[in-house]
């Protein structure tokens, strides 16, 4: 008897064993992106037992993942209707509201969950897990659904609790990536790997942290070590394929990696893509267009957004930029946050930005702004910069130069300060130009530049000079102008024109007028007009006539 009963006892821990491996195969090719063969195992799991609710929240999580929200949610619903207590199917269910909006009902979902699977020591990390992968997959600078130092507060409490969940781990990093910490999200990744070393996906997420910063040496290596890890996961291959493509021009070890993902990536229409991709990069762009048209119409709303990417930027090669602009918004419509690179801005800028300096402005911003390493963000916005002289744009032209200052910080040069506020005054944008130059002033209070466009530009927005705005600025250029009368003769004279023009015509102070134009002739002697104005102002002012002697006469 009692060996019958360890005989059960072994046969069901067997049955549980191969049970959980069964979900974690399902959950690899997910991550894989086998969305077909993760269905098939997911589908298979719950024919054989329909309350098995990891493979339900797994299977919500694969449509999710096709950008399925309502078949997610009428997973849920339906595995909910039967067990409403289930912790992970209702942070699932949390995640699918917290994509609708509903951020008070998800919260009080992960709470619900964290609640039921509170054991006696702690709180269950695959459940913490999950509401932190939840919000870290919905969340996004542009709608900010979800709180996500909340998600990262639950995972970091997920990893305390069990330290060797390389899941948990991943998840971490994701959460850091979305709340624009690479150097911690960095730290999780290469965790992660450390805690499961046949865990490709963390490889491949800080090959995307690099991938922004194109530093391609590193890339490859992070994308090998994916494959190293997981021979058979393809979204790598496609990597490596697309940078021996694109950016090394190696065609026929872009062919290598091509071969290896079609092997181990589901077989689909957007395979195809690869032919799209290489009839690109030799500028065959009808054929690109021909391609991923035909992707479209066959993978329909499942098209990876990638095929969306690649049509903008042929089109942009055709200089079509009217539909490559409705690709490239198609593609950002689709792209999850982590899939967006610093180029794609720059894709938007010239597929968008035509008729539209603001859109092509705007698109540096994020294109620098999402780059961690200062050089390459300074080189973006250089572009930029040459971008708008060359269209003759100076107001946007100004605004990259000071975004390029500001993310220096003390690296800048303050002289740059005039070249950044001069655009903005050929732009007529007289205020920020005085703000620009009067902090110039305050690096270079000696220098006659600052003050002398900042006067310029005061003087424009006060024209009749009635407010006399321009007029401390001028009192300052004269005090620099006077350190050196031949060198800084036409801004000295700049400067007390101005001057005795606002005393004698404004505030109808002649004395104080001709005291100015008197020190104009110490830069120009022989100013014939400062001399005739001078006459003039000095003579009395003629006597009244006595209104009782007309009276007499």
């Amino acid at each position: 008897m009692k060996k019958s009963a360890i005989v059960l006892f072994f046969a069901a821990f067997l049955s549980v064993a191969a049970f959980a491996q069964n979900v974690q195969e399902g959950v690899n090719h997910l991550y894989a992106e086998r969305y077909k063969s993760a269905k098939d195992v997911f589908d298979k799991l719950l024919a054989a037992n329909p309350n098995n609710m990891e493979a339900v929240y797994w299977a919500g999580q694969l449509a999710l993942a096709q950008n399925d929200a309502a078949g997610a949610k009428a997973v849920y619903e339906k595995a909910l209707s039967a067990n409403g207590n289930a912790p992970l199917v209702l942070v699932g269910m949390g995640q699918v509201e917290l994509q609708e909006g509903k951020a008070n009902e998800a919260r009080q979902r992960f709470e619900t969950a964290i609640s039921l699977s509170k054991g006696k020591k702690a709180n269950d990390p695959k459940v913490l897990t999950a509401i932190g992968r939840g919000i870290a997959n919905v969340y996004s600078d542009k709608e900010k659904k979800g709180d996500i130092n909340y998600a990262i507060t639950k995972l970091q409490e997920a990893t305390t609790v069990d330290p060797n969940n390389a899941d948990a781990w991943l998840a971490l990093g994701n959460a850091y990536r979305k709340a624009h910490n690479g150097g911690q999200a960095a730290v999780a990744y290469q965790t992660a790997v450390a805690k499961n070393p046949k865990f490709a996906v963390p490889a491949f997420r800080l090959a995307g942290l690099y991938t922004s910063q194109q530093n391609w040496d590193v890339v490859v290596e992070q994308l090998n070590n994916a494959v190293t890890a997981d021979p058979s996961f393809a979204p790598a291959y496609m990597d490596l394929y697309d940078y021996f493509l694109r950016y090394k021009r190696d065609f026929p070890k872009a062919e290598e990696y091509a071969n290896l993902y079609l092997k181990y990536a589901d077989p689909s229409p957007e395979n195809e893509y690869l032919k799209a991709q290489t009839a690109f990069v030799q500028n065959k762009f009808d054929d690109a267009i021909t391609i991923g048209k035909n992707i479209i119409s066959q993978a329909g709303e499942k098209t990876r957004p990638n095929v969306y990417r690649l049509l903008g930027y042929s089109y942009v090669g055709k200089g079509d930029s009217t539909a490559a602009c409705q690709y490239v918004g198609q593609f950002f419509a689709k792209a999850k946050e982590e899939d967006i690179i610093g180029n794609d801005y720059i894709l938007q800028a010239d597929a968008c930005g035509k008729d539209n300096p603001a859109i092509v402005k705007e698109s540096y911003y994020k294109a620098a702004t999402m780059d961690s390493v200062l050089s390459k963000q300074v080189n973006l916005l250089n572009e930029g910069i040459e971008r708008f002289k060359k269209v003759g744009n100076k107001r946007f032209e100004g605004d990259l130069r000071l975004l390029s200052y500001q993310l220096r910080g003390t690296q800048a040069n303050p002289a740059e300060l005039f070249q950044i506020g001069l655009p903005y005054y050929q732009a007529g944008d007289f205020t920020r130009a005085d703000s620009v130059f009067g902090a110039y002033s305050k690096a270079f209070p000696d220098s006659v530049y600052g003050y002398l466009w900042s006067a310029r530009s005061l003087g424009r927005i006060d024209s009749t000079m009635e407010q006399g705005l321009a007029i401390p600025q001028y009192e300052q250029l004269l005090r620099v102008s006077e350190l050196d009368k031949t060198r800084f003769k036409p801004y000295g004279l700049e400067a007390v024109g101005n001057l005795a023009q606002y005393y004698v015509n404004v505030k109808k102070d002649k004395d104080k007028g001709v005291t100015y134009l008197r020190k104009g002739l110490e830069f120009d002697p022989e100013n014939a007009a400062f001399k005739k104005n001078i006459e003039i102002l000095s003579k009395p002012a003629p006597a009244a006539k006595s209104s009782a002697g007309s009276k007499g006469k």
